[in-house]
């Protein structure tokens, strides 16, 4: 059983109170007010059977080992992943873990991003970043009515749930979009409701720190800051604006840098407040590298870089 059908619970139990509440009724009290904790174990247990002796080494507390079974065990059904192995960051928003790649997929790791439900209910200014973009699910599908999105507009708990899905979605469909065209973000392999499998940097206990953690030697400093430049304007020329890039949001490997975390990643051409989105993930760039002593403008580099591929809107 999926998330949707989560969903769809949701749906259905708001439609019988409000339908009650508008003829003066209280809601019955058979209808009973799960919290989404209660609906996912119950969901656990009721679909262990299907789970195809999926058996991960790393299950964490009880609480996790749910999530970890509910979210990533459709993937080892269908052969992206055979192990959950570690995990590699917890945080309020999202826990990655690393993988055990399926046969079929070419690689030795996979990571798994596994979204806390509540995490894009609570992006601050998230209509800045929603501003003419379409709503999609997990799959890139934007096949939602009038109810649904007038169930969003409300931010009703089943609106959130398909706004959840389609901050995921976003995430997914930029992630596919930029790594075809060549900038520097790891593959994409698969995405769920509730997670996305993409590739993993690092060693299995050795994971890929972010770029702010990281002492740069000197000689390497100059190259990654016009290798980030360069990412900055390709991901624009394809009609991305990441959005909220800094070197928090920058994996480091050997040499090497991976942008990640994308779900607010939104289109130029479309929303209106795209320069000045753009513009923030410019400085935020040059201010890390500013700290080696690398000298730019990032006001300049902005408007230049928007300049050859926006000029309609500059």
């Amino acid at each position: 059983m999926k998330i949707s059908d989560y969903l769809d619970y949701l749906q259905d139990r708001e439609e019988i109170e409000t339908g009650r509440r508008a003829a003066g009724k209280q809601p019955k009290q058979a209808l009973p007010k799960k919290n989404r904790e209660e609906v996912l174990s119950a969901l656990v247990e009721h679909d262990d059977a299907a789970k195809g002796g999926f058996t991960p080494t790393y299950t964490g507390s009880e609480h996790e080992r749910e999530w970890i079974l509910t979210y990533l065990s459709g993937f080892y059904e269908d052969h992206v992943i055979s192990d959950v192995l570690r995990q590699v960051k917890g945080g309020k928003e999202a826990t990655v873990y690393c993988c055990q790649a399926g046969p079929t997929t070419g690689v030795e790791l996979i990571a798994a991003k596994v979204y806390r439900p509540r995490m894009f209910r609570n992006l601050r200014n998230d209509s800045l970043y929603r501003q003419g973009r379409d709503v999609v699910d997990s799959a890139g599908h934007g096949a939602w009515g009038r109810r649904q999105l007038v169930a969003m507009k409300k931010k009703t708990g089943f609106g959130q749930g398909l706004l959840h899905m389609s901050w995921l979605g976003n995430e997914y469909g930029t992630m596919r979009l930029l790594h075809e065209a060549g900038v520097d973000v790891p593959r994409p392999f698969a995405s769920s409701e509730n997670a996305i499998l993409m590739e993993y940097l690092g060693e299995k206990d050795w994971p890929a720190p972010i770029l702010h953690s990281v002492t740069l030697e000197q000689a390497e400093v100059q190259p990654l800051f016009e290798r980030m430049m360069h990412n900055i304007e390709l991901m624009l020329e394809h009609g991305r604006v990441h959005g909220d890039l800094s070197a928090h949001n920058i994996l480091y490997w050997q040499g090497e840098v991976k942008l990640i975390d994308f779900p607010q990643a939104v289109d130029p051409i479309i929303n209106a407040d795209a320069y000045a989105i753009f513009e923030r993930d410019v400085l935020r760039v040059c201010q890390y590298f500013a700290r080696y002593g690398v000298q730019s403008n990032p006001a300049a580099i902005a408007r230049d870089i928007w300049a050859r591929h926006q000029p309609e809107q500059s």
